[in-house]
């Protein structure tokens, strides 16, 4: 009598061993290819079933008629692993205010603006070693009491408790600038802006927000500063059809301005010259963007950003992302800003010498 269970084992290995060498028969390479492990000389019968690669499941299915073996041809994604931002550091951003003559909506406005731009803009806050101390960081006041025999001396901070927290934090960066620059006129602030030193100290920043203490932005805006990054310089219009923008509340390519100053351009030697009689370095600035061919906004774009003139704040526009003097040029406007922009309140005039 046939023993039929040791039949049915030898079935099942035979049929096992030939699928082995049916895999045997191919190597599965990195790429998803499939190639014959004998050469073209040893090949069999192509009439023989083919092995098949899934895209969807990136797997290779080799089919015989007893059994189909699946083979993956995946390859494991490398760890990647993210390194945080030490907060107040300069990598492709940032925000910067220079200031020596203070007043007390300083704090506040440079507050302000850390809030509404987020951990990604660092702020830089330039101001002389003069202002830093009286007003910025003054030293701490100590005051002498007496019990019986006993003196008892209290120290007590003073200044800003949010602001001193913010700079130990690292979100604010003070730097003091050198006795070199006056900022007390507009022709100092001119400048300033338009020679490299200010420029070498964002390093390594690519996108270099300006702002004022006459300019703000907007924390109910349904845009960001981040909307803009696509110009090299964008600020309120000054001309409908020419890109000239103001520089009070800015954002300007530091790389090309780097490229220009290196070039050998200069605001004040063309001034002096009277090889440029149009104004400020924001304007000189916007106008050697566009002989190089930089992408810059139109008027209507960069209404959008800021506004400073009456004709940029219209019923039929947009509310802009910010505002920039305008409780100088756009004085009528005023309460309509407020409703908008509540903040307009901690921006204020000026207090610029004339140019001289």
């Amino acid at each position: 009598m046939l023993d039929i269970g040791v039949s049915r084992r030898h079935i099942a290995a035979a049929l096992t061993l030939l699928a082995f060498i049916w895999l045997l028969r191919f190597t599965v390479f990195s790429d998803g290819h499939v190639a014959p492990l004998l050469d073209s000389e040893h090949e069999s019968d192509s009439s023989l079933p083919e092995p098949k690669l899934n895209e969807t499941t990136n797997t290779v299915t080799v089919t015989t008629t007893t059994t189909t073996t699946a083979v993956s041809t995946s390859i494991p994604e490398p760890t990647i692993l993210e390194v945080p931002r030490k907060y107040g550091q300069i990598i492709d951003r940032v925000a910067t205010i220079t200031d020596t003559l203070y007043t007390e909506r300083l704090i506040p406005l440079i507050l302000h603006y850390h809030a509404v731009l987020g951990p990604e803009w660092p702020i830089v806050f330039f101001t002389s070693n003069e202002t830093l101390v009286q007003h910025i960081m003054p030293p701490p006041t100590n005051t002498t009491t007496t019990q019986g025999n006993e003196t008892i001396v209290t120290t007590t901070p003073a200044g800003s408790a949010i602001w001193r927290r913010a700079v130990a934090d690292g979100r604010i960066t003070i730097r003091i600038i050198p006795d070199q620059f006056n900022l007390t006129s507009r022709n100092g602030v001119n400048l300033y802006l338009s020679r490299p030193w200010l420029w070498e100290q964002l390093a390594p920043a690519t996108h270099v927000l300006i702002f004022q203490a006459d300019a703000m932005i907007c924390a109910n805006s349904g845009r960001t500063v981040e909307d803009f990054l696509e110009w090299d310089m964008v600020g309120a219009p000054l001309h409908p059809r020419i890109h000239y923008y103001n520089g009070g509340l800015c954002l300007r390519n530091r790389t090309m301005i780097m490229e220009i100053l290196g070039e050998g351009r200069d605001w004040e030697a063309d001034t002096l010259s009277g090889n440029w009689t149009e104004g400020g370095e924001d304007i000189w600035f916007s106008k050697q963007m566009d002989l190089r061919g930089a992408h810059l906004p139109s008027a209507q774009e960069a209404m959008l950003f800021a506004a400073e003139h009456p004709w940029h704040i219209k019923d039929s526009i947009k509310p802009p992302f910010g505002y920039h003097k305008v409780h100088k040029y756009a004085a009528g406007k005023m309460e309509q800003i407020a409703q908008w922009c509540p903040e307009i309140a901690l921006a204020a005039p000026g207090k610029l010498e004339p140019s001289t």
